[in-house]
């Protein structure tokens, strides 16, 4: 018997599946690198000038703050001074004629000032002078001889005032009248100096002053001036 084959019918054709692609990128223009910079040079004269600029800074920066702080190590202390005594034979402020006009002070005062050197090394008094005030008023001038005070050492100058000197009426001769009646006269004694010294590799020159506020008995008439021993300690300027 003859086979019979049946013939299968044909398989479907597969559905194939979409497929969806990115949109190509856009071309992008051709890139070109900078060509790099020329690098300057680091010599030539205003590299040098600024190189010597900063050296000079620093080294100045330097010598000043090693100054300052030997300074502040080494530094003195200051000068003390005292006014010991004061003899005022004389100072007389008699009334004027008219208000507001210039009186006519006659004086004669003597006053020692010791001055002390509290440092080691010495002090050279170069240039000296003595100023005497009444009321805010000066009257009385004396210059002195320079000296030289050594280290931890004393002197007692001595300042001489005598002569006379007109004052303004006003001021001046109402405290000469108030002074007076309280039997005391307050005269300021200044000493304006010139000072040398020199401390370990330093030679320093300053001026200094020294401020005297006296408390002066009236002098009486009919006795012979007496110093006043006073004690008085004085301001200094160093």
């Amino acid at each position: 018997m003859a086979a019979y084959e049946k013939q299968q019918p044909p398989p479907p054709p597969q559905q194939q599946q979409p497929y969806y692609a990115y949109p190509a990128p856009p071309p992008q223009p051709a890139y070109y690198a900078a060509p790099p910079r020329p690098r300057r040079s680091g010599g030539g004269p205003r590299c040098f000038v600024c190189f010597l600029f900063k050296v000079i800074a620093i080294a100045v920066i330097a010598l000043g703050a090693l100054t300052i702080a030997l300074w502040l190590i080494f530094r003195p202390g200051s000068v003390r001074a005292t006014a010991v005594s004061a003899t005022l034979s004389r100072f007389d402020l008699p009334d004027g004629p008219a208000p507001g006009a210039r009186e006519l002070l006659q004086y004669n005062l003597t006053v020692d000032i010791r001055v002390r050197n509290p440092n080691r090394f010495g002090i050279r008094y170069e240039y000296l002078e003595a100023r005497a005030s009444y009321d805010g008023e000066r009257f009385g001038y004396d210059p002195l001889e320079p000296f030289y005070l050594d280290g931890k050492a004393e002197r007692t100058v001595t300042a001489a005032f005598g002569g006379s000197e007109p004052l303004d009426g006003n001021g001046a001769l109402r405290a000469y009248r108030r002074e007076k009646s309280d039997g005391f006269y307050y005269v300021k004694v200044r000493l304006y100096t010139d000072v040398a010294f020199r401390v370990r590799v330093f030679n320093v020159r300053r001026k200094s002053k020294i401020s005297c506020t006296l408390r002066l008995p009236v002098p009486s008439a009919s006795s012979a001036p007496v110093p006043t021993m006073l004690g008085t300690r004085c301001d200094v300027d160093f």
